[in-house]
């Protein structure tokens, strides 16, 4: 699975485009199924894994009871917080699109860093939180090419925005009917 995804950059079961050229294997998801049917398979390699797995956490346990937390630790880790953290990091402008948005429809803060990884669908869900176009369909753009909502900031910072100065300037309005 690991070698088509590689070679054709979609899932070999549903066939839908992971939209990362160059880290398609992180969008892996893991199977049940598949590793029901290897346990009843490799039952020995199973048992290894649960053996491994609660030494591991036992390990862990003790090393944190016995380690004092200090300041440069910084918040516990609980496998989602840092998830972007050592990601390279982008700088976008946020605006209304010139033409048909007013003022007081403009996201509070104009200017944000964050992950490469970052999708459109989630910068629609930030701008209808932060401004009164709740209800309404969003389009983003860039270069006044709309954006599909799976797409990467860094797809759209290599195949739209050609790798210019930053900030990448993106434009949101309301969808056309």
């Amino acid at each position: 699975a690991v070698v088509s995804t590689q070679s054709t950059g979609s899932c070999p079961t549903c066939k839908v485009d992971l939209q990362t050229s160059t880290t398609p294997l992180q969008h892996l998801m893991f199977d049940e199924a598949l590793q029901g049917v290897l346990d009843k398979l490799l039952p020995s390699v199973a048992e290894r894994e649960i053996q491994y797995r609660n030494k591991f956490t036992l390990d862990q346990s003790t090393t944190a009871d016995n380690d004092s937390p200090s300041e440069s630790d910084g918040p516990p880790n609980d496998g989602n917080t840092w998830f972007h953290k050592n990601d390279i990091k982008i700088s976008i402008s946020l605006e209304p699109s010139k033409k048909d948005a007013p003022h007081d429809e403009s996201v509070p803060m104009k200017y944000i860093r964050c992950s490469m990884r970052l999708k459109v669908s989630h910068l629609e869900e930030y701008i209808r939180d932060k401004t009164v176009l709740k209800e309404s369909g969003l389009q983003i753009t860039c270069k006044n090419k709309p954006l599909d909502g799976q797409l990467t900031l860094e797809n759209i910072w290599l195949d739209t925005w050609k790798r210019k100065e930053a900030p990448m300037r993106l434009y949101y309005s309301k969808k056309a009917d």
